[in-house]
């Protein structure tokens, strides 16, 4: 933006810099590794562009013969929707028809439940994106039940974790994990990509804004947990000087 009276920021990661990450490299090491070991590799991931995002970089990394030949499923109603979105809205992005009908024949698509189950049946290795992306509920929790505990098998976070999350901790080391009502052990490896994360770092959202010529009257700095979006309000104050504040719960401010 040139200008804003107010301005509203998010400040999800307002207190860290994105590591430098070649996503493909990581994505290729972590595939190997499971597969070496017989596992299965499980990606909790968003059905909205997240989903299709890490379609697309392993159907890249298969079709340039990077990674083994092995099963790749999709397990998520709403992520095949959006699929469908993308096919018939091709003016919306900018994936080439072409390469989106190849990416999705690259995959299992699934969306009924009794498929899930032939997969988690099969002892071969393969690939599986599934809801939710901070493993708080959606498929991917099935796929936890039989998986998690074994040590053959990576779950790779490929997004934002917030706190009091499934995925926040198992970021954070947590060595048991209850899914519909039982605990079952966490011996499975834990990735995390944090390139791969939608939400702009520190840097880029300091950036953002630098085109505003004329300080707004007050900026309000949201969507963060406390420590982040405090960090966030001090360097928004010690780069522009501008009137930062971190609102909270029922606040009233009159503009």
């Amino acid at each position: 933006p040139n200008q804003a009276d107010y301005l509203f920021v998010e400040s999800t990661y307002g207190d860290r810099i994105h590591p430098k990450e070649d996503v493909f490299a990581k994505l290729k090491s972590i595939i190997t590794k499971t597969i070496q070991k017989g596992g299965s590799v499980v990606v909790p991931s968003f059905a909205v562009e997240r989903t299709q995002t890490l379609m697309y970089l392993l159907w890249q990394l298969k079709e340039k013969k990077e990674i083994p030949d092995i099963p790749m499923i999709m397990d998520s109603p709403m992520g095949a929707n959006v699929l469908s979105v993308f096919q018939n809205y091709k003016d919306w992005h900018k994936l080439p028809l072409k390469e989106c009908f190849a990416m999705c024949n690259a995959f299992r698509i699934v969306t009924e439940y009794k498929d899930t189950w032939e997969i988690i049946n099969s002892n071969t290795s393969k690939i599986i994106i599934a809801g939710s992306g901070m493993v708080t509920g959606g498929r991917v929790l099935t796929y936890l039940k039989y998986l998690i505990d074994k040590p053959e098998t990576t779950l790779v976070l490929v997004g934002f974790q917030a706190d009091g999350t499934r995925g926040r901790k198992l970021l954070e080391g947590e060595k048991e994990i209850r899914i519909y009502g039982k605990n079952f052990p966490v011996n499975a490896d834990i990735e995390n990509i944090e390139v791969l994360s939608s939400h702009a770092d520190q840097t880029e959202l300091i950036q953002w804004m630098s085109e505003i010529k004329k300080a707004p009257k007050k900026v309000f700095v949201v969507h963060g947990e406390p420590e982040s979006a405090e960090t966030f309000k001090e360097k928004i104050t010690d780069t522009y000087g501008w009137n930062a504040i971190v609102p909270q719960l029922y606040d009233i401010v009159e503009l």
